[in-house]
């Protein structure tokens, strides 16, 4: 399958573009916006409220032994929805920031996750050491009011003994609905010189 196949994927979700060596395949920035606002609306709805009771109820008079106590009480459980309100809304930021680049050889495949354009991290995976392609659906990119699945890709290595058990790498990610997610992994096949059946 090649790019022609790919010519209707979306291209705010993945970019194919054929190269010297193979294909890339490029996971832009702002590709979920619905799903990262969703996460960012719900840590907002966490935080918000525990900031305006802290302020509302902080007692005015902390200097006898019962303002103080109610002060520690009101910390203890506005602290935890705070806590929680900011992971969201730092996940939000990173599902919206993060870019993922896929580049596919006959020999290799390898990543490269950049956030605000900043490499994360790489991963590569020699064609002989793959396994297998394998979908699964995101649970992180996968909205509540969206019944379609989101998948992703994982590339699975050979699991060569109990002590080195088989590396998992991000192939492909964002990709809504079994067709977009077929047509993607069948771009990955073919440039890899996998098949679907000894993947």
């Amino acid at each position: 399958m090649g790019t022609s196949a790919a010519a209707a994927l979306p291209a705010h979700v993945v970019r194919i573009t054929p190269t010297a060596y193979g294909i890339e395949l490029y996971f832009p920035p702002l590709r979920t916006p619905a799903v990262a606002g969703a996460t960012a609306a719900f840590g907002v709805l966490c935080i918000v409220p525990s900031l305006i009771a802290t302020a509302a109820f902080i007692p005015a008079d902390r200097s006898d032994a019962s303002g103080i106590l109610s002060f520690v009480l009101l910390v203890a459980f506005s602290l935890p929805f705070l806590a929680f309100g900011a992971v969201f809304v730092a996940m939000a930021a990173y599902m919206l920031a993060n870019s993922l680049t896929v580049k596919v050889s006959a020999s290799a495949i390898s990543t490269t996750r950049y956030v605000f354009g900043f490499g994360l991290s790489h991963r590569e995976i020699k064609r002989a050491e793959i396994a297998a392609i394998e979908p699964e659906i995101s649970a992180k990119y996968q909205s509540l009011f969206d019944p379609e699945p989101c998948y992703r890709l994982i590339a699975r290595t050979h699991t060569s003994s109990p002590a080195s058990p088989a590396r998992r790498v991000v192939v492909a990610e964002s990709l809504k609905g079994e067709p977009a997610m077929q047509q993607v992994k069948g771009v990955i096949l073919a440039h890899a010189g996998l098949t679907e059946t000894a993947s």
